[in-house]
């Protein structure tokens, strides 16, 4: 949807929009300053507490475990992902949509650095480096021009199955070597790689039946229709599936180093999980 696409009854004239007429190239099926009058998108807006709480939650575990830094870089791209989201949302403006957009490709390189060094000991890949900031320097560039969000997300979509290619590389390395890291890493893997998938489905029927959906939000009581925002639930699963993403990074790295045996994974909800060290048999 554009932001010209015609406002259907029960939202808020273009005219005394808070944050004025809307900038961005993309405007999303949820109906603008319908739930509150400061943020064009509510529920869009507010579903971005989960990027915050899990990265907030990873950031806190890579400190209190004495993890590598590269793993703090990744928790903290996810919250700038997160923030960008939010204030595009809440806004429907151009910069803050590039807020959104853009950290997402920068985060998802910081992530196939650690894959693509997870089994070194020392040092860093000064050629993998630039080779990342090189591809998110030209996906910049490039997008900012030609302002075509399906470049966007052609650009992001290269690097997730990237890192999808990497990873099973990598449990296929695993499975050799240690039979039962190879089970923690593939649930992690297919937990990761199903809220992704969900999420991606869900944003493809909100982008495609729009009409309908709206149609039966309209027909619905208050307190049900925004179970039909199915945008807010792309940032929920994107939101799991990354940070399952980093904490597979995460475990891969301590099985690459052998100290995987100091740790052990936990979980909140049966769903969430986190390292933790492990506890010291007497």
């Amino acid at each position: 949807m554009r932001p010209d696409t015609p406002i259907i009854a029960g939202t808020i004239p273009e005219a005394i929009n808070y944050w004025g007429d809307a900038t961005s190239t993309i405007d999303w099926c949820e109906e603008n300053y319908v739930v509150c009058k400061y943020i064009a998108e509510f529920w869009n807006t507010s579903t971005n507490l989960v990027f915050f709480a899990l990265a907030l939650l990873g950031m806190y575990k890579v400190r209190t475990t004495g993890q590598e830094n590269r793993f703090l870089i990744c928790y903290m791209a996810m919250l700038i992902v997160g923030l960008g989201s939010w204030l595009f949302h809440m806004t429907l403006q151009y910069q803050w949509q590039l807020a959104d957009e853009l950290p997402m490709v920068y985060g998802t390189c910081v992530c196939i650095y650690c894959a693509l060094r997870a089994d070194v000991k020392v040092g860093s890949d000064i050629l993998v480096s630039l080779s990342l900031v090189a591809y998110s320097t030209v996906v910049t560039l490039v997008y900012v021009q030609i302002r075509k969000p399906v470049f966007h997300q052609v650009a992001y979509g290269i690097e997730v199955f990237y890192i999808v290619l990497l990873n099973t590389r990598h449990q296929i390395e695993v499975r050799k070597t240690n039979p039962r890291a190879y089970v923690e890493l593939t649930q992690l893997f297919w937990v990761g790689f199903g809220s992704f998938g969900a999420a991606f489905v869900l944003w493809n029927i909100d982008n495609i039946f729009c009409g309908s959906l709206r149609d039966a939000r309209n027909a619905l009581p208050p307190l049900f229709s925004p179970l039909f925002q199915l945008h807010a639930y792309w940032h929920i699963g994107t939101a799991l599936g990354c940070y399952v993403t980093i904490v597979y990074q995460q475990y891969l790295r301590l099985v690459k180093l052998n100290t995987i045996d100091e740790y052990s994974i936990r979980r909140i909800a049966f769903v969430v999980p986190y390292l933790d060290k492990a506890v010291k048999q007497l």
